[in-house]
Formats: C-alpha cells, sequence, structure tokens
C-alpha cells in the first residue's frame, strides 16, 4: 500500500472517530443513566420561586352535589384561589378519580369525581397532583386510564400513579425561571395494596412506597432537577401526631437528597418539622373535603415555599377551614 493511500485512510479514521464521539458520549450516558451535570441556576432578588402545597381534594360525594346544585365546578376554590394562583406551582393530593361512565361508581368510602369537576382544580391554578392514595383505583382499571387521561388532556401533571409501575415512579420536571422541580408520590397505605391499586408491569396503579424506591427515585431526580420534592400518602388517620414510621420516610427522603415532604391521608393536620436543609409537612389536612363531623376535620393548612434558586428561603403557612361541606377559607384556628 502506497504512503498516500495508508495517509487517506488514516484521515478518514481519525474523521469517523471525532464525529461518532459524541453519539458514544450520549449513549454511555443513556446506559449508566447518568444525566449531564445541572448548571447552577443563576438567580436575582428578583426571582425568588413560590411553591403552594395544600392537602387532601376530594371533588366526590358530598363536594360533588354541592357542585351540582350550584352548577359551578369553581365553588370549592372561590375563597382560595387568589392565594393558589399566585404561587409559581400549585399542588395538591387529589383523592378521587375520574370516571367518564354515567353516573360514577360510588359509595361512603367509594369515590368518583365527574369530568367537568377538573375545570376548579384548573380555575384555582393547579399543576401538578399525586394521585398515589388509597381511592385512585376507585373507579376499576378504567378509571384509572380515564383519570391519566382526562388529567393529560386538561395539561395537568400528576404524580405516584401510572400505566405501569416505571410510569407511577417517573418524576415531574417543571422548570421556573430556569429552576427545574422534580416531584415525585408514593401511597404507603396498606388498604390501597389490599385493593390491588398499586401498579405493576402489566398494569396501573399507584407507586408504593419502600426503601428502595424512595433512595432511589431521588437519585435519579437529582440527576435531572435542582430541587426534589416528595409526596406521601402515609400516617393513621384522624391522628394528629406522625407515627415513627412516618418520621423514618421523612427524614430519608431528605437525607436521599429531596428538599420537601408533603404529607396526607390523616385527614387532620400534623406538625411541620424544619430537617437539616429540608422540611417536613407531615400532614397538610383536608382542603377540598365533606368531612364537617368535627372541627380537626375541618381544618388544613395551606403550604408556601419559597425558592431562592434551588434553595428553600423561607416557609409559612396560612390555615383554612371548610365550610358548607366543601368550601376551605381561610380563618385563623388554634
Amino acid at each position: 500500500m502506497s504512503s498516500k493511500s495508508k495517509y487517506l485512510l488514516i484521515s478518514v479514521a481519525v474523521s469517523l472517530i471525532v464525529i461518532s464521539l459524541p453519539f458514544l458520549l450520549s449513549c454511555t450516558g443513556q446506559i449508566t443513566g447518568e444525566s449531564p451535570e445541572l448548571d447552577e441556576p443563576q438567580v436575582t432578588s428578583s426571582d425568588n420561586l413560590v411553591i403552594v402545597a395544600v392537602g387532601d381534594v376530594m371533588l366526590s360525594r358530598t363536594v360533588g352535589e354541592r357542585i351540582r346544585i350550584t352548577g359551578d365546578p369553581k365553588a370549592p376554590f372561590l375563597k382560595t384561589a387568589e392565594i393558589l394562583e399566585e404561587a409559581d406551582i400549585t399542588f395538591c393530593n387529589l383523592e378521587s378519580p375520574f370516571y367518564d361512565e354515567e353516573p360514577p361508581i360510588e359509595g361512603k368510602m367509594i369515590f368518583g369525581a365527574d369530568p367537568e369537576t377538573i375545570e376548579g382544580l384548573k380555575y384555582a391554578g393547579f399543576d401538578v397532583v399525586s394521585l398515589a392514595n388509597n381511592h385512585f383505583g376507585d373507579q376499576g382499571v378504567a378509571g384509572m386510564n380515564f383519570t391519566l387521561s382526562h388529567l393529560n388532556k386538561n395539561e395537568i401533571e400528576f404524580i405516584g400513579a401510572g400505566e405501569s409501575e416505571v410510569k407511577a415512579r417517573e418524576p415531574r420536571i417543571i422548570e421556573r425561571n430556569g429552576v427545574k422541580f422534580a416531584f415525585l408520590g408514593y401511597n404507603d397505605t396498606q388498604s390501597a395494596v389490599r385493593k390491588g391499586y398499586a401498579a405493576t408491569s402489566k398494569k396501573p396503579g399507584v407507586a408504593v412506597l419502600t426503601k428502595e424506591n424512595l433512595t432511589q427515585d431521588i437519585k435519579r431526580a437529582k440527576r435531572r432537577a435542582h430541587v426534589v420534592i416528595v409526596s406521601i400518602h402515609w400516617g393513621v388517620e384522624y391522628e394528629q401526631s406522625p407515627t415513627e414510621r412516618q418520621k423514618m420516610f421523612a427524614h430519608l427522603a431528605i437525607d436521599s437528597g429531596a428538599s420537601v415532604v408533603l404529607g396526607h391521608h390523616p385527614h387532620v393536620v400534623q406538625p411541620v418539622e424544619e430537617y437539616k436543609d429540608g422540611y417536613v409537612f407531615y400532614s397538610l389536612g383536608n382542603f377540598v373535603f365533606d368531612q364537617m363531623w368535627s372541627e380537626e376535620t375541618r381544618n388544613g393548612l395551606i403550604a408556601k415555599i419559597f425558592f431562592e434558586g434551588g434553595q428553600i428561603k423561607k416557609v409559612e403557612t396560612i390555615k383554612v377551614t371548610i365550610y358548607e361541606f366543601h368550601q376551605p377559607r381561610p380563618e385563623d384556628w388554634e
């Protein structure tokens, strides 16, 4: 082979390596699960972000009746929409699945919301909801699938549930002013597991809380976002103090890289804890619900979490009380 031919072959080989290098590096990242390092958000004093979170929202049963009587899906949120709308991201635990069959299957402890009630969520400005609770499967597999598609169609993000376990555990990434927030959701109630509401590789359902799921998912989410927020359906109903299990998982979430833990299911308010560099809202209580039989179940909290870049600057809470079986109003209580 002539020197000229050898030179030509070497040149072609080098060119191919140079062209292929970005692709090979990209593939390596996909195989290992690594993502490019996140750029630090560039913030100024005017770039502060506010996340607002509330507890249990149930648009079925007596709440649904009140909406039908008033003819206004916005009715539950009329006294709080201004607070919710002004946030950069607004969150709730959606306790009632939607269903397009007429009428939805309902009972004392079986929830099913009219599809039109989603207009209230949109009016109030909810950006993301958790579906990881013990009522997501109340309308069966068809109801689960319809709820997922109905939220997608109306451009409301959801966490903690999906068409499969992999989908249910995926974080939802929401970006505001260059800051990426990852939301994760889990169910820790045994009733949901007993009823077969847990997602599997072959059917839709909720993400189940385990130490392995929590730590792995937070680690993956941290590669894609500056802030990780975890929502957990846990604890004992009507108990005003968190269990040791709640505390263990809350601290594990923060230790694993989460900044905020949002709790719900007890239907009463539980303490707020500052733990290391994060905050735990053990239970935000009811927000839109029809449990009028005690002051504790009528009371709830609106959490306001202020961020400067990817760091929590401060947190505030606003107390609310539910009136007329469906409508929370800002009101101080002890």
